[in-house]
């Protein structure tokens, strides 16, 4: 009888110990991904963002604001981003809202950003935007895997809102 007692105490103190490793993984896990979130919004080249935040493998993918209606692939992610630091001077982004989800070797972060800039026509660019990270861990380290930007569409003019506060 004493036997199964401790081996049920040794089990039970087991699985306490696992839910306690996973709780401190987890959070170890979103503090990381936020913190690369936050590299990716401070990036000021394609290279910079491409090397610190996404995934080299040919499975990386952005769904952007501006077509085409994909880029997959790194270089073809690469090239959208080029085109994007190469079009708005001084681009800065802050988050109105990041939550971070993590689960073993998957996460994903969704948020609300403000952008703004000047494109190459001196004029400002100011807008609102939502994306969403779905990252996985590449040599233990968490790299976005695919991208989807977007913005709220007005169905009755069918154009999109920069602005939308809600």
């Amino acid at each position: 009888m004493r036997k199964y007692s401790l081996l049920a105490g040794t089990l039970a103190a087991a699985v306490l110990a696992w839910g306690f490793g996973a709780k401190v993984y987890a959070a170890d896990a979103k503090a990381e991904i936020t913190a690369l979130e936050h590299q990716c919004a401070a990036a000021t080249s394609a290279d910079e963002l491409m090397a610190k935040c996404y995934d080299s493998s040919n499975e990386v993918a952005v769904y952007d604001l501006t077509p085409p209606r994909e880029f997959v692939g790194p270089k073809a992610v690469h090239d959208d981003f080029d085109n994007f630091f190469k079009n708005v001077k001084d681009p800065k982004i802050e988050f109105v809202n990041l939550h971070v989800y993590a689960d073993g070797k998957m996460g994903f972060a969704r948020s609300i950003q403000h952008f703004t800039g000047t494109g190459t026509d001196s004029k400002p660019i100011d807008m609102i935007f939502r994306v969403t990270d779905c990252l996985h861990q590449v040599k233990g380290k968490w790299k976005i895997l695919h991208t989807h930007a977007s913005l709220p569409v007005d169905l009755a003019t069918g154009k999109a809102e920069f602005q939308a506060q809600q």
